[in-house]
């Protein structure tokens, strides 16, 4: 899956964020006594992190879950408290693979209704390696400064130079990242999450997930079903073995060239020529020195998480076609050392999660036969991925999911999301037998509880939260908003 879902749900939580309004009820001051944490010290956020009443700390946890006694790692966490008398705290992650989650807790909280607001703490972490986690690294920042290789190779040389450049950050990271990349996958961010229950002095934990999230959510649900209280898994992976992950990169391919018909059909059927001469042009000449094909590729990917984002796309590239190219290069964001360390620990998760074919040969097939059918981003995707076939750490078997003594959990589903389409919500549902479904129709943005105004999903998810009470039927439907 592409390392920008978590990115791309902050930036809607930026968005929405200030609709959501400011959180009721009292003032944080005035709010009961958290409840005691053993082994959290709460305390002040960091800058990029703090917003009015959220309180963090710090969780050491063993680095080998196998060894308890031996050396620890630090988990960075946020706490927004309920507003009210307690009935739980839920847990949220935003994805990723591996994406922080400190940020969340407070756009969770914001976005929540009073009555959900007034009965849980609401509690973001971020996972091992990343962000305030004893965040990892692979490469030098140069390794991603624009403009990165054209992801399309011309001639075979040009593939074996981009092969060559996975081979190297795959080395990279078994020199950079020492001896917790053994140990960075979901069976142990799962692990984790169930120190941080404790940690946190619950019997039991509730928890949101979005994206990649779900996946993490389903699997903490098989290792630990009797300390799940409530669970709402939203744009939903495919758990399935096969899938995880190099499966789901191919189907994600042929999900994102749908969506992108979508973007064409909304803003003007002109679209598709003026991507493909863009594309050639940023080809020959990159766009303020910066802006070449591989960016111009994760311009339009970004773009196509949330439908807020395609009038600027569209704008964009029709002012390049008149040979503007700054409302292009605006759209740009240079890399930056947190987004070095999110496609770390992204590569780090798929990497161990499951299987990888570590004969290029197939990689080149599956790559070109999908690419025929989906040229938006499979070879972009590809090599995001490439770094597993010369992976340092042994993959290990997926993680089973059978749903075995999980109490009811909620699923939702847009129809039309492309970074998790909607077959693994499907699978997913299949294999959970406690699971309602809510699909949400029509819609293709990505992440939608607490990310996009829609009513009656909100509802359903509170009615949940507050009582238990779920949609009637295993199978219910919302409309896209």
């Amino acid at each position: 899956m592409g390392r920008i879902v978590g990115t791309a749900l902050a930036v809607i939580g930026v968005i929405l964020g200030t609709a959501a309004g400011p959180t009721t009820g009292p003032d944080p001051g005035d709010r009961p006594p958290a409840r005691v944490s053993p082994g959290i010290g709460w305390g002040a956020c960091p800058a990029d992190v703090a917003a009015p009443g959220l309180r963090c700390g710090t969780l050491a946890v063993p680095v080998d879950q196998a060894r308890p006694d031996g050396p620890t790692t630090t988990l960075g966490l946020s706490l927004a408290r309920a507003t009210g008398p307690r009935r739980g705290t839920i847990v949220v992650n935003p994805g990723g693979p591996g994406g922080g989650g400190m940020w969340l807790a407070d756009q969770v909280h914001r976005a929540l209704p009073e009555q959900v607001r007034r009965q849980y703490d609401i509690v973001g972490v971020d996972p091992r390696g990343n962000h305030h986690s004893d965040p990892i690294s692979c490469v030098d920042p140069s390794f991603d400064r624009a403009p990165r290789p054209d992801p399309v190779p011309a001639t075979p040389q040009d593939e074996q130079r981009l092969v060559e450049r996975a081979r190297g950050y795959a080395q990279g990271c078994a020199e950079r990242a020492g001896e917790l990349l053994p140990h960075l996958g979901t069976l142990e961010n799962a692990r984790d999450l169930d120190l941080v229950r404790a940690a946190l002095g619950e019997t039991r934990i509730s928890f949101i997930g979005w994206s990649y999230g779900t996946y993490l959510g389903a699997v903490y649900g098989q290792l630990f079903p009797e300390r799940v209280d409530r669970m709402i898994l939203d744009s939903i992976v495919d758990p399935s073995p096969e899938q995880v992950w190099y499966g789901s990169n191919l189907r994600q391919d042929i999900a994102f060239q749908g969506r992108w018909r979508d973007f064409v059909a909304a803003s003007g059927a002109d679209l598709d020529e003026v991507f493909t001469r863009a594309l050639a042009g940023v080809r020959a000449h990159p766009a303020g020195g910066r802006v070449g094909p591989a960016e111009l590729s994760d311009i339009a990917t970004r773009a196509l998480y949330s439908s807020s984002g395609w009038p600027r796309l569209a704008d964009a590239l029709r002012a390049y076609d008149r040979h503007d190219q700054d409302p292009l290069v605006a759209l740009f964001a240079p890399p930056t050392a947190r987004d070095a360390n999110g496609a770390a620990i992204y590569t780090a998760i798929e990497c161990h999660d499951g299987p990888w074919p570590r004969d290029w040969s197939v990689w080149d097939r599956d790559t070109r036969a999908t690419d025929r059918i989906a040229p938006l981003t499979t070879w972009t995707n590809t090599w995001l991925n490439a770094p597993c076939a010369f992976w340092p750490v042994p993959a290990r078997a997926p993680v089973r999911i059978d749903g075995h003594e999980l109490p009811p959990v909620l699923l939702i589903q847009g129809t039309r999301d492309p970074a998790t389409p909607p077959a693994g919500a499907h699978a997913l549902h299949r294999a959970l037998p406690s699971s309602h479904l809510i699909s949400v129709l029509g819609e293709g943005d990505h992440g939608i509880l607490a990310f996009q105004p829609n009513a009656c999903v909100l509802t359903a998810a509170a009615a949940y939260l507050t009582d238990g009470t779920l949609p009637a039927g295993r199978d219910t439907t919302c409309e896209a908003t």
